[in-house]
């Protein structure tokens, strides 16, 4: 072996040992940058229609970036005065005070005697005499054992906070400077490719941004539909705001560890409070079956199928099992992984077909 070889070899091992000590560096932010990329996908649209009217792609992403704050932050002000003004009127009605919650169940079992056949409400109530005994103590050992994860949870969540915003900060720095030069990086990258293999690496990169584009921005479009479908459900139930109410339930959406339970369970036990038993039983039926089960099983799969020929059980991995492995972060490592290995085969079957 010549003198040239060896200090091929040896440069070529200094260059792996130098990549490898920097993945290790970064690997803390590595969701971050998978954040970014994710980001990029979803502004994509947006940033090429400014850019068609201002030219300039530093403008564009900026303002991009800036349209999405100011709906985050109008959507969170909207919120914040939605519920300052109802915890008010609440406390003026006195309906806190005066609510007896020992009073609930007897005037939930009144309205459903008065609503059902005598033999027919006998038998549920036999039935429901007997599951509440076989329960027991269920509801204070799932109260102690929740507590302390809640608890443990929030004490993570205030000692994480420095970190977090660090890494905000950077997603926004990645996202901002992605949107005006990923083009740019992924063509360069590829010309450092030996000839040869550019065609096959282009056709994966195709491939790769049309699941990318499916799997983030149909997520997205689902969380948005589910959004318009609360605010036209709760305007047709008459709740106040709900156009407001709307926009929380599609970003909420977005966080599967949270969803839409979180925004019309409250709702559920306020018209509870309220004595209104009748618009909670409407409301949980609406949350469960037009903002949980419609999204996830009908909407969802049915664009991604449609958009980019994902079959929707992909989707559904994709989406799912990640977050029982690394939580919530898996909504976005999940697709990330599930689209990258997508499309490795498709790219693999067509270059066997040639």
């Amino acid at each position: 072996m010549d003198f040239g070889r060896r200090f091929d070899i040896a440069a070529e091992a200094f260059v792996l040992l130098v990549f490898l000590v920097t993945v290790y560096l970064t690997k803390d932010f590595l969701s971050t940058i998978l954040l970014s990329v994710v980001l990029v996908f979803l502004l994509k649209p947006l940033y090429v229609v400014i850019y068609r009217i201002t030219k300039h792609g530093q403008v564009s992403s900026l303002f991009s970036l800036l349209i999405v704050f100011v709906l985050i932050l109008a959507i969170l002000l909207g919120l914040t005065t939605v519920l300052l003004v109802e915890i008010s009127n609440l406390e003026q009605s006195g309906a806190i005070s005066n609510v007896q919650f020992s009073t609930i169940p007897q005037d939930l079992d009144q309205w459903v005697q008065s609503k059902l056949p005598a033999w027919l409400y006998q038998y549920l109530y036999d039935i429901g005499y007997k599951y509440v005994q076989e329960i027991g103590d269920i509801p204070a050992t799932i109260a102690s054992w929740l507590f302390p994860i809640v608890e443990r949870e929030l004490t993570s969540f205030a000692t994480n906070l420095p970190v977090m915003f660090a890494q905000l900060i950077v997603v926004i720095f990645f996202t901002y400077y992605i949107l005006i030069d990923g083009k740019i990086i992924v063509s360069r990258a590829v010309d450092l490719l030996p000839k040869e293999k550019r065609s096959m690496v282009h056709y994966f990169l195709h491939e790769l941004n049309g699941i990318y584009n499916t799997l983030f921005t149909v997520y997205f479009t689902t969380s948005m539909l589910s959004g318009v479908l609360a605010a036209i459900g709760f305007s047709l139930l008459g709740v106040p705001y709900p156009f407001v109410l709307g926009a929380v339930v599609a970003i909420f959406t977005l966080i599967p560890l949270l969803g839409p339970p979180f925004v019309f369970v409250p709702m559920v036990l306020y018209y509870l409070l309220m004595g209104d038993l009748v618009m909670s039983l409407v409301l949980l039926l609406f949350g469960i079956i037009v903002l949980m089960v419609v999204p996830e099983n009908i909407i969802r799969p049915h664009l991604a199928m449609k958009s980019s020929r994902i079959h929707p059980i992909v989707t559904v991995l994709a989406y799912t099992a990640p977050i029982f492995v690394v939580g919530i972060m898996g909504v976005i490592i999940g697709p990330t992984l599930y689209g990258f290995l997508l499309a490795v085969y498709r790219s693999v079957i067509h270059y066997r077909e040639i």
